[in-house]
């Protein structure tokens, strides 16, 4: 036995009450450490078999189980310790004056605050004396004697629900944890009557068959059904996942008398557990992804790096070469002034020769400096969709007849703050390489809308846009050719072809102002070129600050 004081508050009457009415139903209480063993002195275990404290101590309860029931009894116990779940056992055990009773043992584990298993209690009970007509006088109910009272006091106090039936599936004791889980006031219920109570179905939702239900399947067919799982519907439509055991009950003549369940809610672990399968079948595919989206995040860096590097070292050699540039103009000017009274064509020509050069690497120059977005530009208020209307028909000169321009404009398109003659030379531009890019001719559009940028874009800050799409049919890029489109000097066309600076200049104009340039496109099928502008805040009428 063992001081249950830490189990109740009581004081010394009403200890004293308990444990008189536990002797007179033949019953003991004993307490067990976490594994099993006897630390504690038990007086009533003493004065049942007398052992001393000596003897039973650790595992000597063993000493006095029958030879052949020790086994059994020491499997159960360690199978119910290493699931941490209750587990009733019967057993032969020799008393004080040597004779053999047959004892239940129903043993209850006893958590601490963390969820940690603490400690053991265990009803021990001598049923020797008990026959299968007096089975249900000896269950507690509250129509029993107060010992009796007592008894069933003690077991609503267990975490789990306990079923009795008797042998015809009547159900003839449940505790207050049983009646709880099944959301009823009463069990005690005959098999037709369940349905009105309560429903059952199988742990994946289908209903149990009654007869394969396992407190009927230890009352009828005498099986020990073990870790059984199923789902229970109560009355108020809520539903709770259930594991227990069932066992068959049996009288000291080997008479069966019956069948106990005890049970408990499983919700909340199977749940745990699903989600926990769940996370494992998806963790290899979260962690690819995660992969290939840090992988595309560098990709992005080391070209955002690049880019900023060849434009740093572009502009500066273009700022040079500028400064060259005027000289040699400067003195081709001055020159002409010199010779103009000279009649000979072949030096007029050379000197004329010369200027054209020296305006092409000018023009080559301020390309150049666009990209590295060194070029002075003069924003200013401006419509977009007027402007692309203005340039239509020189767009439409320029590319030739085989294509055909045309353009959808969104009429809802805020004003945007832009160097107008800059974005007229990108519009060119852009119709040029689409034009070069349909040599059997074909529809090229430009078309408008407005668009709102959100937090977290990797190449613009967070606010309202106009986005130029000019979209052709023709050859299409490879994804090698678009992620190096806007590098300068870079070009698929053939020699004396193109300069490759067309994009970069697109490029290095569209970040001056604020932007970004967006590169779609399939091979054999055509190219998308988006242009996102910043919307200007200010009403064009009113005069910049």
């Amino acid at each position: 036995m063992v001081d249950i004081s830490h189990e109740q508050s009581l004081d010394e009457s009403r200890y004293k009450s308990i444990r008189k009415s536990l002797a007179a139903a033949q019953t003991i209480i004993l307490s067990f450490t976490a594994d099993g063993r006897f630390e504690e002195p038990q007086p009533d275990w003493s004065a049942v078999t007398g052992q001393t404290l000596a003897d039973y101590e650790g595992e000597g309860w063993k000493k006095i189980v029958h030879p052949d029931d020790v086994a059994t009894t020491e499997r159960e116990m360690g199978t119910a310790i290493a699931k941490c779940q209750q587990f009733i056992r019967e057993h032969r055990l020799r008393d004080r004056s040597g004779n053999w009773r047959r004892i239940s043992w129903n043993a209850v584990p006893q958590f601490n605050s963390t969820g940690d298993l603490q400690s053991w209690t265990v009803i021990h009970s001598d049923i020797t004396d008990l026959r299968t007509k007096s089975l249900q006088e000896n269950i507690p109910t509250t129509e029993k004697t107060t010992p009796r009272l007592e008894y069933s006091s003690i077991l609503d106090q267990l975490g789990e629900a306990i079923v009795v039936m008797d042998v015809q599936g009547k159900i003839i004791y449940s505790n207050d944890a049983a009646r709880k889980l099944h959301g009823v006031e009463n069990l005690k219920v005959g098999l037709e009557s369940y349905p009105n109570y309560f429903q059952l179905f199988s742990a994946d939702g289908t209903p149990y068959p009654l007869t394969d239900r396992p407190l009927l399947r230890a009352v009828r067919r005498e099986e020990t059904v073990e870790d059984s799982r199923f789902r229970i519907k109560r009355a108020d439509g809520t539903e709770v996942l259930v594991i227990g055991t069932a066992r068959p009950l049996y009288d000291s003549e080997g008479n069966q008398t019956g069948g106990v369940f005890n049970m408990h809610d499983d919700t909340a672990r199977h749940a745990a557990e699903e989600q926990l399968a769940l996370l494992n079948e998806t963790l290899e595919s979260r962690i690819e992804e995660a992969l290939d989206e840090r992988a595309a995040a560098e990709e992005a860096l080391m070209q955002a790096q690049k880019m900023e590097a060849v434009g740093q070292l572009t502009g500066g050699i273009a700022h040079d070469f500028n400064n060259l540039l005027t000289v040699v103009s400067g003195s081709v000017e001055l020159l002409n002034l010199r010779l103009s009274k000279i009649d000979d064509p072949k030096v007029h020509r050379n000197l004329a020769s010369i200027g054209t050069a020296a305006k092409r690497a000018a023009a080559l120059t301020q390309r150049l400096l666009a990209f590295s977005r060194r070029q002075s530009l003069a924003p200013a208020p401006t419509d977009l969709n007027q402007l692309i209307g203005d340039v239509g028909d020189m767009i439409q000169r320029t590319i030739g007849e085989n294509v055909v321009f045309a353009s959808d404009l969104s009429p809802n398109i805020q004003h945007i703050r832009i160097d107008s003659h800059q974005l007229e030379n990108v519009l060119l531009n852009l119709a040029l390489n689409a034009r070069d890019a349909m040599p059997e001719g074909g529809p090229l559009w430009f078309t408008t809308k407005a668009t709102e940028i959100a937090e977290g874009h990797p190449e613009l800050m967070p606010g309202d846009y106009a986005v130029i799409s000019v979209i052709d049919t023709g050859t299409g890029m490879s994804e090698e050719t678009i992620a190096r489109a806007f590098e300068p000097f870079y070009t698929t066309k053939e020699v004396g072809k193109g300069t490759g600076l067309g994009l970069s200049m697109i490029y290095g104009f569209a970040k001056q102002s604020g932007g970004h340039v967006d590169i779609t496109s399939e091979l054999g099928v055509g190219t998308t070129i988006k242009l996102y502008l910043p919307v200007h805040c200010h009403d064009p009428e009113q005069p910049e600050e």
